[in-house]
């Protein structure tokens, strides 16, 4: 024991002595290892996409599957909603400044996003004759044909424009939602055609390589012969396609082939009739809207979930591609339309982790989220994940999974 201090003294005196005091013992042990950020090339290029079979391809023949946000340059859809104006009062500038922020922080590998695409909506905000207020976004009587066509150039061609340089593809959409009922050759059915018939013949538009063009937003019931309205049988289905296949007639008519997204019944829920008596023409896709309370069911529940969607979804996504233009969810607590919905668990409880396995399962779906608000706090461009990166809302999962399909992009050269 004495023999054993005396040592460990000498040892000392000897280490104290023989260290400048510049020198640093070094340590010895396991070497930990830093992980490396795996290098994601981001953003792509936009090549323009063609609909073959069910799927969406590039010009190489690779599927590509777009995933992004949904878009509304307007003061309410741009902070107005959560209390923070980010402009007012027909300030374009202010518009263009901060829906171009907003753009460049998605697109922003190095903040963690990994979006490639906006459905944008010409909001009736720009359309509409200048100081309306208090009337529904399905109210056309206040539409102003020469405010539209402003609108077009000095807001949407600017930010459509700037997508490009962010490599996100545009899904366009008409300014306001459709009325509670539609029938074929009616004042809304009048008011589309005018809408595409000025799109399909803009030279900034017609064949835009990354631009495409959804025809209405969430029909809910159509008029039969006999004069009733409803949705979801056969019948109504057929007048469905009389209502839009002339829109698309149209648009071919004027030579433009943008790929073109129909909608269907129910709030864009109801598809089946699609399947029986589809759409004619090329590049012609379907888009969808998902939510938790859809079909009038809790799609929480794996089983109920995979019904609806083999009864509303799958017939038309085994012909054609699928654009979920409207997604989310977050339990109640959060300012989410999907209330209740959580992300759950791929096969158990839960809608978020079930909704991927079904759009991966068939392939070919396409989805956004409904708003910024969904993927970033309060829809700043400073903000970090929206719901405090909950991982039950949709911003914590949608931030991973967007990396993870960001992954297996390739460039068509």
């Amino acid at each position: 024991m004495k023999l054993y201090k005396l040592l460990s003294i000498q040892f000392a005196f000897l280490f104290l002595f023989s260290c400048s005091k510049d020198d640093t013992p070094i340590k010895t042990g396991p070497v930990k290892e830093v992980p490396v950020e795996e290098t994601i090339s981001w953003p792509l290029a936009t090549p323009k996409l063609k609909v073959v079979g069910k799927y969406l391809k590039d010009p190489c023949g690779n599927i590509i599957n777009m995933h992004g946000v949904a878009m509304t340059p307007s003061p309410w859809f741009n902070g107005g909603a959560v209390g923070e104006w980010r402009w007012n009062n027909y300030d374009v500038a202010g518009c263009l400044a901060y829906n171009k922020a907003v753009m460049n922080k998605l697109s922003d590998a190095k903040q963690g996003w990994y979006l490639n695409y906006v459905r944008l909506h010409i909001d009736p905000y720009w359309t509409n004759n200048l100081g309306v207020s208090g009337i529904q976004e399905n109210d056309i009587s206040q539409f102003n044909f020469e405010r539209f066509k402003s609108a077009i150039d000095n807001v949407i061609l600017p930010l459509i424009a700037h997508a490009k340089t962010r490599g996100m593809y545009i899904i366009l959409r008409p300014p306001g939602v459709c009325p509670e009922h539609i029938a074929v050759g009616d004042a809304y059915h009048d008011y589309l055609k005018v809408i595409w018939d000025y799109i399909s013949k803009h030279p900034s538009l017609k064949n835009s390589d990354h631009v495409m063009f959804e025809l209405a937003n969430e029909p809910v019931r159509i008029k039969l012969p006999d004069g009733s309205y409803g949705a979801n049988t056969q019948a109504h289905f057929d007048q469905l396609k009389l209502f839009f296949q002339p829109i698309v007639d149209m648009i071919r008519t004027n030579g433009a082939n943008n790929i073109l997204w129909i909608p269907g019944s129910g709030w864009q829920s109801q598809y089946k009739g699609y399947a029986v008596n589809p759409i004619e023409g090329d590049n012609i896709g379907y888009a969808v809207h998902i939510y938790p309370g859809y079909w009038g069911k809790d799609n929480n529940s794996p089983s109920l979930f995979r019904a609806n969607w083999n009864e509303n979804i799958k017939p038309v996504a085994d012909i054609a591609p699928i654009a979920i233009t409207e997604i989310d969810w977050g339990p109640e607590k959060y300012a989410v339309w999907g209330k209740g919905g959580v992300t759950g668990t791929a096969g158990g409880w839960g809608f978020g982790a079930n909704f991927k396995v079904l759009g991966d399962e068939s392939g070919n779906v396409s989805w956004n989220v409904l708003s910024p608000e969904n993927l970033i706090d309060k829809g700043s461009v400073n903000g970090g994940i929206a719901y405090d990166n909950d991982p039950q809302a949709c911003a914590n999962p949608v931030n991973k999974w967007f990396k993870e399909y960001a992954k297996k992009k390739v460039i068509c050269n």
